[in-house]
């Protein structure tokens, strides 16, 4: 979880370079299904636990002819004392009844990830010259690797992440 301080040092790494969000858009049956499709990927792919998966905004309304929806998930994973990994997850979409398929409609999914380290600058220790000499000779030497691999798994997760809900609309060529 994030270090909770009055003052700290920030290291901040999007997972997607050079742009930090990616969007999959799809318009056919059934858009609907990718709420219950992404809750599902997020547990599974991110290893997290169901009660670790924020919607920090969640919209259904009932529209003339269907139903619109907006959710952006949102989930905080530790992977050290100072770094977490933090995924967002924005579904933005509509649906209409079809005779077809049940519903019909599009969706647009946008997602990023970020690394974040995050130093405590609270005790007057923390905020010595000696113990910063000690934290950037430590991150510099050892740490910055570390945090190179957490961003480059963190990358692979989101590229995955976006593989599956490609072959969940069938978009992926088959081979």
């Amino acid at each position: 979880m994030p270090v909770f301080a009055r003052a700290r040092i920030l290291i901040h790494d999007y997972c997607l370079i050079p742009r930090p969000v990616a969007t999959l858009e799809y318009t056919g049956p059934n858009p609907q299904r990718t709420y219950e499709y992404i809750r599902k990927i997020f547990t599974t792919l991110f290893g997290i636990t169901e009660k670790e998966i924020q919607e920090r905004e969640f919209r259904w309304d009932r529209v003339a002819g269907g139903e619109s929806f907006h959710v952006r998930f949102e989930t905080i994973k530790d992977l050290d004392t100072f770094t977490f990994q933090d995924i967002t997850v924005i579904i933005d979409g509509t649906a209409h009844p079809s005779k077809e398929f049940g519903k019909e409609g599009s969706v647009k999914i946008s997602f990023e990830g970020k690394i974040r380290t995050e130093y405590p600058q609270d005790t007057v220790w923390q905020r010595s010259l000696l113990y910063e000499m000690f934290r950037t000779m430590y991150h510099k030497l050892i740490y910055q690797g570390i945090r190179k691999k957490y961003v480059e798994e963190c990358r692979g997760l989101l590229l995955q992440f976006g593989d599956e809900l490609k072959q969940f609309f069938n978009l992926l060529p088959q081979t």
